[in-house]
């Protein structure tokens, strides 16, 4: 039974995509013939003005060489995104960068201070000078060398 009726659905839509050859179907056609003029002048080839109506209306956005270049504009979108974004972090890593060399050059030179220093205080001239304070001078006399004879 579900059979037969699957059928006569099949056969009922069949009939109703049927032309219609009646003299209504007719008229109902000349009316329309304007419309589908203009849509077959569109496909033809032949270039239709905009106005700014059709842009404030949406109607440009639903045409459909707007539609069939909507992954195109996506995909640049988002390049453009991906392209700002790490135009951004690149920045920011220059920046970072250049405050890092600032602080090595500061240690470079806070070293080269404190080298300095070192060698200032430990000549013989300065430790003599701090000793003497306390009493105690240096000796004139050079060191010796002193040698084991052995086996």
């Amino acid at each position: 039974m579900e059979e037969n009726s699957k059928i006569e659905f099949e056969i009922n839509d069949v009939q109703d995509t049927a032309p219609d050859t009646s003299a209504e179907a007719q008229r109902a056609e000349a009316n329309e013939t304007p419309k589908v003029g203009a849509a077959e002048n569109e496909k033809k080839g032949k270039k239709r003005r905009i106005n700014p109506s059709d842009i404030f209306a949406g109607r440009v956005l639903a045409s459909n060489k707007v539609v069939k270049q909507l992954p195109l504009a996506l995909m640049v979108l988002f390049y453009s995104f991906l392209l700002i974004s790490s135009r951004y972090s690149i920045e920011n890593l220059t920046i970072e960068n250049k405050q890092l060399q600032h602080e090595i050059d500061e240690l470079r030179v806070r070293q080269i201070q404190n080298r300095c220093d070192y060698m200032n205080a430990t000549m013989l001239t300065e430790i003599s000078e701090k000793l003497s304070d306390k009493g105690i001078k240096a000796g004139t006399t050079p060191s010796l060398k002193i040698t084991i004879k052995g086996k």
